[in-house]
């Protein structure tokens, strides 16, 4: 039985799908008689007659009928097995990338664009999340995390600071000239990291100013959205606001950042690690990182002279 070949199988299972040789033939673009030569393959290998020929139909013997589930099994499994291949295949070109919410808005959708022009073909597949136990459970090839550096594989990308900006419409109508004059506008608070006003002020020495109005939202980036909005003045990092700075969305509502404890880290678990397109993936975010960092203003960075 070792004769029995796949193009065999395959004709038998037209064979007996389509009822005829010739409608066999048509079915799997070959000739009549190359189908007649497979089915007679078979029936040498099996030493069973497993098709009764018609002048115009075929139908299959009893041993055919038994024969034909085998077949029908056995093809299918290869099927199966060759989808799951592709599957594979495309899979490991597949990059998932697991970001914070605001990171990923911010900082590195805008950049996405500038993949192709790396030569990275790799497809990306992004999600959110700002729960440090979904980083910990590393369903993901390439993590960026805000915190202190200390998951498993994780490097610095870049440092943040703190800056507080407002909407360079809001601020127009109203300018600002002294650090007194954010008191005239709504202070935005995120609440699930509510002190970062207060760390910003008790670092300008400011600790008893305070505005009249104060919003709470959710998340840094619905903060920060409402702030490009108008709504108020928010405490943006300065990673995460560059972009719309640049853009001209935001502006700062007042020059002075002040250095958080945190910083944003490149997380990549061990399982990614020998992925060829996780490899570059990452590479590419640290280029990208550290162009990103070498072009913000030196105050911007904390230095001075």
């Amino acid at each position: 039985m070792s004769d029995i070949t796949i193009a065999a199988l395959t004709a038998f299972r037209a064979v007996a799908r389509c009822g005829s040789f010739t409608a066999a033939a048509r079915d799997l673009a070959c000739s009549q008689s190359a189908i007649s030569r497979h089915i007679a393959a078979l029936e040498h290998s099996t030493q069973q007659t497993l098709v009764l020929r018609g002048h115009r139909q075929v139908r299959l013997t009893a041993a055919g009928e038994i024969y034909l589930e085998t077949v029908h099994r056995a093809l299918e499994e290869l099927e199966r097995g060759a989808a799951r291949m592709a599957r594979g295949t495309l899979r490991s070109r597949t990059v998932k990338i697991l970001a914070m919410p605001s990171f990923a808005a911010r900082w590195l959708i805008p950049r996405l664009a500038r993949l192709h022009l790396a030569g990275i073909r790799a497809e990306i597949e992004l999600t959110t999340s700002i729960w440090d136990a979904d980083f910990r459970k590393e369903r993901f090839d390439i993590g960026i995390h805000y915190g202190d550096g200390s998951l498993p594989g994780s490097r610095l990308l870049m440092h943040d600071r703190l800056v507080p900006v407002i909407s360079g419409r809001l601020v127009g109508e109203r300018p600002i000239q002294a650090l007194e004059d954010l008191q005239r506008f709504p202070w935005l608070h995120d609440s699930l990291r509510g002190s970062k006003w207060q760390q910003w002020l008790s670092a300008c020495n400011a600790t008893h100013l305070s505005s009249p109005t104060h919003m709470k939202l959710q998340g840094t980036e619905i903060t920060l959205t409402a702030a490009v909005a108008g709504v108020g003045i928010a405490m943006g990092h300065d990673v995460l606001v560059a972009h719309d700075v640049a853009e001209g969305r935001l502006v700062e509502a007042w020059p002075f950042h002040v250095p958080m404890a945190a910083g944003y880290h490149l997380v990549l678990p061990k399982g990614g690690r020998g992925n060829e397109d996780v490899k570059v993936m990452a590479e590419w975010l640290l280029r990208e990182a550290s162009a990103f960092t070498g072009s913000m203003p030196r105050a911007a960075r904390g230095e001075s002279g």
